[in-house]
């Protein structure tokens, strides 16, 4: 009974959450479709009235153009009337002077009249005959060639005046002449002009100006603006206001209309028009609020409707608040944790960096050394592998951590894309030689030159898939196919190249049920042998990667005959690049076989500023042996003090230091004029990419992230002092297979059953029996301890085909 109870109260609940939820969706919706019908409906009667508002003002700018229109019509027919009675065709100024003195009293317009020679030489009634020439005036040279015009105000040669000239050309009486025999123009002041233009108003604080054909002032409020006889006035064109400017710009290629923009601090309307009678055109500025005041009402009414709005929706929000308050918890605790954790994983790196720097920056400069013992230099290599393997861990659960809170962004570069993808493919020949399988690369014919990518990021997506690829093949080859599917237009503009980057292998391949899986974070798929190889991330953030360039990654595989990865990116051709290309901190590199032991020409000095001394010391005893002159520093301030003193040719400088850090350092530097040239390189453990950003904003040159890849710092040093390195002598090939030989001969391997227990050990992969094995072995007889050397390091790889190798031919070899 009481459990049929409580099914029909939980029946009821349901029944009364959804009847509310209907209720409030058809209240919600009805609201907000009246709110959209009133907004909409208010937008349209504001949008109306505001358009009839802007024409009245516009139609002011016409009252004043029409008025100056029709005063310089009537100016114009007077010189015309003039030009053609017999008196000015005669050009004898001295019958022409007392009539033309009597029109200028008549007419009571003109300042004076004026008749020019064809030569440019004239006589007015001002100041009758000059000793000057008006040949080279824009309104003489128009009229001299048949067409009457009206000039930009100009300062008169004669009388030092502003004045306007109306000139038409005086046509000879002979009718077989149809050249101008001379011009004849009257000169009027701008003053009737400025008072036409300064009686337009639209309200308080408006104001007109008129501009002529080469965005001058003719009548501006602004004297600074005008000209004088001292100073011709500024173009608009020219100044620095830059909306003041765009509407000048308008009015000179004689454009109207009527604009809302920022004029002198403050948003106003600017309604120009230009005149047909003469190149000039009329502005008239206009307080926002002189039109749009008459809108206040009908704000008004949409600010009480829009009240009503919102008091309805408050309503209605109030009524899921307690659902919103309790979802905006949830999302603030993950939000929360998901930030925390992002900086716990960003410090931790840079914490685990900052010994991992010294670690692999030691197991380098041993490796690097002859005086090591081949048993010595072997451990030395298992630490540097240990050390890359587990550097490679901290950077695959950073990015994925960056990409499941997606902070991780891509940076695009001009890059040269042969140079770059050269790159990639000699360190995957690299690692397929070691492995003893073939490398082909098939490079489209047509690979475009220059790209702008995420060098970093398409660089760890092609290596993740090629690694995996050469990972997974024992036999046969790894094959790397770019192929061109479409080009950019051929039409000079820039476009984009899309791309098919495939990998396919001869290896292992992968079942249907394991494909599903094989993007999932710490999913590995295949035998356990090759598990140990990888973190279980690679792919999942490669594809990730790969989807943020818009695309996404494509697998089909077959079990014993191989697997086939494939996308495809759109990448926009680049013109500005540098080759070879950019790696992820600025160079292409590969892993040589050559070992570098000095470089050409005189030393260099090289100044190490970090207040680790084990950093120090790594890139101390890396350079030194090379020929390079190092100078240590504990601190910004120090490094600035032994730089100003030394003068070095590069620095290599942390970021993260007490007294002075590295932006500071860099700024000094940068700052300091008889060092501020000197090249800079950023080291550090940050895997913030705003400190690297920053770091190359504030002046550096290139940025190296620790631990450091010696490669990577050489490549680096190389091209910044155009060095030319000196390699070691490789050991001859013959030598080589001696010095194997005698190594393999010198080892005693155990007794049969004990080679038998190995195998099997070997093919559970049960490396720690193993390495106990090879210590029981040794302290058994020494005879033994070569044979036991060798099996505890091939132990130490975790490599199940080369312990079985090793051990089966010690095996046949007993029996």
């Amino acid at each position: 009974m009481i459990q049929q109870n409580s099914s029909l109260l939980a029946f009821d609940k349901k029944n009364h959450l959804s009847r509310n939820l209907l209720i409030r969706f058809i209240l919600g919706g009805t609201t907000l479709i009246v709110s959209i019908s009133a907004y909409l409906s208010y937008q349209a009667a504001r949008n109306l009235m505001l358009k009839d508002l802007r024409h009245s003002a516009f139609l002011e700018v016409q009252r004043g153009n029409s008025e100056i229109e029709e005063w310089l019509h009537v100016r114009q027919v007077e010189v015309e009337t003039l030009a053609n009675t017999s008196t000015v065709r005669s050009l004898n100024w001295s019958v022409a002077e007392p009539y033309l003195k009597s029109e200028v009293k008549r007419i009571n317009e003109f300042f004076f009249f004026q008749i020019v020679n064809p030569d440019g030489s004239f006589s007015n009634t001002k100041v009758g005959r000059s000793d000057k020439n008006i040949q080279d005036r824009n309104y003489f040279q128009k009229a001299i060639a048949g067409k009457s015009n009206i000039s930009d105000p100009f300062i008169s040669r004669s009388t030092g005046i502003p004045l306007i000239a109306i000139a038409t050309p005086i046509s000879s009486n002979s009718a077989s002449s149809s050249s101008p025999i001379g011009v004849f123009h009257g000169n009027v002041r701008v003053d009737h002009i400025a008072e036409v233009v300064n009686s337009l108003q639209y309200g308080t604080n408006s104001y007109a100006f008129a501009l002529n054909s080469q965005g001058e002032a003719i009548i501006y409020p602004n004297s600074a603006l005008m000209s004088t006889v001292e100073k011709p006035a500024p173009s608009l064109l020219k100044i620095s206001d830059r909306n003041l400017n765009a509407i000048a710009q308008r009015m000179v290629n004689k454009q109207q209309g009527i604009e809302l923009m920022e004029i002198d601090g403050t948003k106003q309307y600017v309604a120009y028009l230009p005149l047909q009678a003469a190149n000039w055109s009329v502005a008239l500025v206009i307080p926002r609020q002189n039109i749009e005041s008459r809108l206040q009402f009908l704000d008004l009414i949409a600010l009480i409707v829009g009240g009503l709005t919102a008091t309805m929706i408050t309503v209605l929000w109030q009524v899921q608040a307690f659902e919103q308050r309790e979802l905006k918890k949830s999302k603030a605790a993950a939000d929360t944790a998901n930030h925390a954790k992002s900086e716990f994983l960003a410090n931790m790196s840079h914490e685990l960096r900052t010994p991992l720097n010294g670690i692999l920056g030691c197991a380098q400069i041993l490796l690097r050394s002859s005086a090591l013992p081949k048993q010595e230099q072997y451990h030395v290599n298992i630490i540097e592998q240990c050390g890359s393997h587990l550097l490679t861990l901290i950077n695959d659960i950073l990015d994925l951590s960056k990409i499941e809170a997606k902070k991780l962004e891509l940076h695009s570069d001009d890059v040269h894309f042969p140079s770059f993808i050269q790159g990639i493919v000699e360190i995957c020949q690299i690692r397929a030689k070691q492995k003893g399988i073939l490398f082909v690369y098939k490079p489209a014919s047509n690979l475009p030159t220059g790209v702008n990518v995420d060098v970093k990021r398409l660089r760890q997506v092609l290596l993740n898939l090629l690694g995996n690829a050469i990972k997974f093949t024992d036999q046969g080859q790894v094959t790397f196919n770019i192929e061109v599917i479409e080009q950019p237009a051929s039409d000079g503009q820039t476009g984009k190249h899309r791309l098919r980057c495939t990998v396919e292998d001869t290896g292992i391949g992968i079942t249907p049920a394991e494909l599903s899986k094989i993007f999932l974070p710490f999913e590995q798929v295949g035998d356990k042998k090759r598990q140990a190889e990888g973190t279980g991330l690679g792919l999942a953030i490669t594809r990730q990667l790969v989807q943020m360039m818009g695309s996404d990654i494509h697998v089909k595989s077959q079990i014993g005959q191989g697997s086939s990865f494939w996308f495809e990116l759109e990448i926009p051709e680049a013109t500005d690049y540098f080759q070879p290309a950019m790696s992820t901190t600025g160079y292409a590199y590969a892993s040589s076989e050559k070992q570098i032991i000095g470089f050409e020409g005189s030393p260099y000095t090289i100044l190490m500023v970090d207040d680790r001394w084990e950093n120090r010391t790594v890139i101390t005893d890396l350079l030194q042996p090379l020929g390079f002159n190092v100078v240590e520093a504990s601190n910004g301030k120090e490094g600035l003090e032994i730089a100003i003193a030394l003068k070095p040719d590069l620095i290599i400088t942390d970021l993260l230091m007490p007294e002075m850090d590295g932006f500071e350092l860099i700024k000094q530097l940068r700052h300091t004029p008889e060092i501020q040239d000197v090249l800079i390189i950023v080291s550090s453990a940050s895997v913030f990419e705003a400190d690297q950003h920053r770091s190359l904003q504030a002046g550096g040159n290139a940025f190296l992230t620790k631990p450091i890849h010696v490669d990577e710092l050489l490549h680096i040093i190389e091209h910044y002092l155009n060095l030319v390195w000196i390699y070691k002598q490789s050991q001859p090939e013959g030598e080589k297979a001696k010095e194997a030989t005698t190594a393999t001969a010198q080892l005693t391997p155990p007794s049969a059953q004990v080679l038998q227990e190995l195998v099997t050990l070997a093919t559970k992969g049960n490396f720690n029996a193993i390495l106990k094995w090879a210590d029981q072995l040794e302290e058994t007889d020494t005879i033994f301890a070569p044979f036991a050397n060798e099996l505890r390091q091939l132990a130490r790889q975790f490599d199940e085909d080369l312990i079985l190798t090793f051990l089966t031919k010690y095996a046949v070899e007993t029996v």
